[in-house]
């Protein structure tokens, strides 16, 4: 059975091959002809609910999904998608963003966009702030450093702790490090971020 996952991830190749080749006129009639009756068949479904639309479980609280995020949604078909998870930086507990880009996300020749890289910033900073056990907040000042450029077609890890909670505020870091070099001695940092989250009262 086809899960909304996989056609996610089918529509996402789609996007690379329009992304990497030019077909003919012909390929490209037969190819639209398929697409508008795939979007006509999945058009009959009922409306998806957001996260903040589901109903709450017996606390009064909802279950925030990821699924839909621009950057780390599994069944967003523009989502990388980058992968989150519990992870331990110096001995002290922080999130990982594991992600892969391809050229789809391209700025300067065979490098990642910095606009990219921003929103996978934010996207990883706003779910460490679970680390807290609070509610967290908004983004209030997002600052990055690029070190160097980042490159595609690259496994990166993007690491994410918590500097200090402050009440209404909450201080993150974050960095961004290619994956084969996270376990070295001199892990090749391509990015660096902090940012300000605000509590809405």
């Amino acid at each position: 059975m086809a899960s909304d996952d996989a056609l996610a991830d089918e529509l996402r190749s789609l996007a690379r091959t329009l992304h990497e080749t030019v077909a003919d006129d012909e390929r490209r009639a037969a190819a639209l002809d398929l697409l508008r009756e795939a979007n006509a068949l999945l058009a009959t479904g009922e409306r998806r609910l957001r996260w903040y639309e589901v109903e709450t479980d017996g606390d009064g609280r909802r279950a925030r999904t990821r699924q839909l995020s621009a950057f780390s949604g599994t069944i967003n078909a523009v989502a990388p998608p980058m992968r989150i998870e519990q992870g331990e930086r110096n001995g002290s507990p922080c999130l990982l963003g594991h992600v892969r880009l391809s050229r789809l996300r391209e700025g300067p020749p065979e490098s990642v966009h910095g606009g990219v890289m921003a929103g996978l910033f934010d996207e990883l900073m706003g779910a460490a702030q679970s680390l807290t056990g609070r509610p967290g907040g908004v983004t209030g000042r997002l600052t990055i450093r690029y070190r160097d450029l980042t490159p595609l077609d690259t496994d990166l890890v993007f690491r994410c702790w918590v500097e200090r909670d402050r009440g209404m505020r909450v201080d993150m870091r974050a960095e961004c490090v290619r994956a084969d070099t996270l376990d070295t001695a001199a892990p090749v940092r391509t990015a660096e971020a902090e940012a300000i989250f605000v509590r809405r009262r």
